[in-house]
Parts: C-alpha cells; sequence; structure tokens
C-alpha cells in the first residue's frame, strides 16, 4: 500500500491535479467511508491523486475554545471529538488516499467566505472533481450551500458530484448520531455506525490509589477532547504498545469512595505487572456491562466489582487469543 502523503505545516509548492473532498470527517464513519471510496475510485478513473481536506482542530471544538461560538441552540455546543489526528490520519491512510491535507484552523480561516474558502484551496491543489455529502456546508458560519458550490464549480471548471446520506438499520450515519449515541452507553448502535469498536486514547495520571486498595488497581485515563461515554461499567481491551489486555473501565463519579466533581475514567487492566503511570493507552470499548452506583460499603464494591471482571473475562477472554 502506498504511503499517504500528510500536508500540515509545509503546504505544497505545486498545484497537484486531484479530485477531493472536503469535510470535519470526525469519526470516518460508514458514510465517511463511503464518500472516500468515490473520491479514490474517480481519482483511479482520471489518472489523478485524490486527496482529503479536513480540519487540525475541529470547529466546534475551537469555537468553544476561544469563547467565539455563539450559536442559539446549546445542543449544537461541542461535545467531544470521535477521533484524534493520529487515529483520522491511520483510518484514511487504510483507504487509500493520496493526499491528507489538515488546514490550520483559526479565526482568519473560519471567516473565509464561501467563494474565499474555495479559492483557498485551489491555491494549493488543482481540483478537477469535488465530491461531497449533500448537506455540505462551506465558509464563514456555513453561510455556503449547494447552489454557492455549484456556482463556483461553474467558475473553477471543476466536476462537482453530490452524494445522498449514508443510511445504516436505517438510520442516517452522522458523527452527531454517534457522539449521541456514546453519551447515552449505546456503544453497540454506535459500533455498526462506526463500522468499529468507539475507542479513546489518553494519558494515565496519577490517582488516589483506593482501587489498589480494594485489590484492584486502576489506571486513571486522561482523555482530552473525546466524547465521555455515559456513567457507567464497561467492557473493554487496552492497547499498550503492542500488548492488548481485558479490562474493566469504570466512568463517572466514583460515588461509593469519594465522589468525583466530573466523570473521571478509571480502566482495571487485567494482568499487566508493569507500571503504566503517564503512559498514553488507547481503550476500545465493547459493551456497556451495568450502570454506576453507590454501594453500601467498599466490601459490596468489591464484591461487585470481582463480577464485572468474571463477566468479561467469560465473554471476551477469546477475543484477544
Amino acid at each position: 500500500m502506498k504511503l499517504m502523503k500528510v500536508i500540515s505545516n509545509k503546504l505544497p509548492s505545486r498545484r497537484v491535479k486531484c479530485v477531493a473532498t472536503v469535510g470535519v470527517f470526525d469519526g470516518v464513519h460508514f458514510g465517511h467511508q463511503f464518500i472516500l471510496k468515490k473520491v479514490r475510485a474517480a481519482a483511479q478513473a482520471k489518472g489523478l491523486a485524490s486527496l482529503l481536506i479536513t480540519f487540525d482542530i475541529l470547529p466546534q471544538q475551537f469555537l468553544n475554545k476561544k469563547k467565539l461560538f455563539h450559536h442559539r441552540r446549546p445542543e449544537k455546543a461541542f461535545v467531544g471529538s470521535l477521533t484524534n489526528s493520529i487515529e483520522k490520519i491511520n483510518l484514511i491512510n487504510s483507504l487509500n488516499i493520496d493526499y491528507f491535507w489538515f488546514l490550520k484552523t483559526k479565526k482568519a480561516l473560519l471567516k473565509l467566505s464561501a467563494k474565499g474558502f474555495i479559492n483557498y484551496i485551489q491555491k494549493y491543489f488543482d481540483i478537477e472533481k469535488l465530491i461531497v455529502g449533500e448537506d455540505f456546508r462551506f465558509g464563514h458560519k456555513g453561510s455556503g450551500d449547494l447552489n454557492d458550490l455549484k456556482k463556483l464549480a461553474s467558475r473553477h471548471r471543476f466536476d462537482l458530484s453530490i452524494i445522498k446520506k449514508t443510511t445504516k438499520n436505517k438510520k442516517i450515519v452522522s458523527s452527531s448520531l454517534i457522539r449521541q449515541l456514546i453519551q447515552k452507553g449505546n456503544l453497540s448502535q454506535a459500533k455498526q455506525l462506526l463500522g468499529r469498536y468507539f475507542a479513546l486514547e489518553g494519558k494515565v495520571v496519577k490517582g488516589r490509589g483506593v482501587g489498589k486498595s480494594l485489590g484492584f488497581p486502576t489506571a486513571n485515563i486522561f482523555s482530552g477532547d473525546y466524547v465521555m461515554p455515559a456513567s457507567g461499567v464497561y467492557a473493554a481491551y487496552v492497547v499498550l504498545g503492542k500488548k492488548k489486555y481485558l479490562a474493566a473501565v469504570n466512568i463517572g463519579l466514583r460515588p461509593t469512595v469519594t465522589k468525583s466533581k466530573s466523570p473521571v475514567i478509571e480502566a482495571h487492566i487485567l494482568n499487566l505487572k508493569k507500571n503504566v503511570l503517564n503512559k498514553t493507552i488507547k481503550i476500545i470499548f465493547f459493551e456497556k456491562i451495568r450502570e454506576e452506583k453507590k454501594f453500601a460499603s467498599l466490601e459490596v464494591l468489591s464484591a461487585a466489582i470481582s463480577k464485572d471482571i468474571k463477566r468479561l473475562t467469560s465473554k471476551y477472554s477469546a477475543f484477544l487469543v
């Protein structure tokens, strides 16, 4: 497989003829994959390069952090991403795309008009065909619609292909729906739309050692900007380097121990003997086992954790073989 060229800081010195698509592509779900396969096929048919143009920081995430997001509908606020940049690169590379351009998300870029945005990307790539979804919006505050894009395609003399929304199990596949499912703890449905298990990556930070005192040492994970699954106990596995381990993951406020002000991710990693403090690990979620609850005592909590681990190992041990 040819190695994809990732463009970030250093922009191309010469324009490359290509078939392209533009979008956030958070999650690289089934709908995204369908568009990218169309891009690759069209590029191969024309003997051109294939190009995906996206953002190094999700626009919603950037606007929230910079306190520039003043949308009247609070449900549109940024709730977390489905993938980080490295995951996105690996997923796109597996689809045999030639060029992956991370636009630098900043005020100047987001303030470009629809015309200005197309002029900007055409400055670095000679787009002969652009393929986008039917809900594609572009330019400042999404001011550009498909009619604007058709006019710009005519002006810049590139072909335009509009792809209808992908459906799976009678649901329209979208990143926002997948985030909602994850927030509700419905990881099986999220998996169906993603095409893989939901995963998050984070750094192991120092905890209070309560799990260790109970005989179940846990790795406390700082997950950054990922969407947070609903509170509860999850069956999962952890990737550490090249090794995989089964894990019982608790997400929540730890009501039996010391109630936290915000949700905490704790992973009890089975058969892991070494210290993983400050290491980066990846958690891949199978399913939610049960709700988080306040137990009458630490002894009752310990018994519940033992039961969780038994259920985890009986169902998923063969997965890692």
